[in-house]
């Protein structure tokens, strides 16, 4: 067992473990930013928001507008983050499809 173990080995176990963790986080990352899950959902917020902030202007409501406001915040906040977390997934992905090139291709 533990002849096994030898650093040439573990180097490739390593290796093989690193590139398919990041493809699958690169592939993730890129179809979070190209789909957007919320983006849809975001963008019909957005549209009744807008009309119920007309509303509250033509009606002199105050409360509804900034109710409305906050709404619209929020969803900005919602797709940045959801986009954030792409860009990290992809990154991360990047940095072990590095790893994984330098364990398995560069002689040590």
């Amino acid at each position: 067992m533990l002849a096994f173990l030898n650093p040439v080995t573990l180097r490739l176990m390593m290796g093989l473990t690193f590139f398919p963790l990041g493809l699958f986080s690169i592939v993730s990352g890129l179809i979070i930013l190209v789909a957007g899950p919320y983006k849809q959902e975001a963008k019909v917020l957005a549209q009744q928001t807008a009309r119920i902030g007309q509303k509250g202007l033509t009606d002199d409501i105050t409360l509804v507008t900034q109710s409305a406001t906050a709404l619209v915040d929020a969803i900005n906040n919602l797709i940045k983050t959801s986009s954030g977390n792409a860009i990290v997934l992809v990154v991360v992905g990047a940095l072990c499809e590095c790893a994984a090139y330098w364990l398995l291709l560069v002689k040590p």
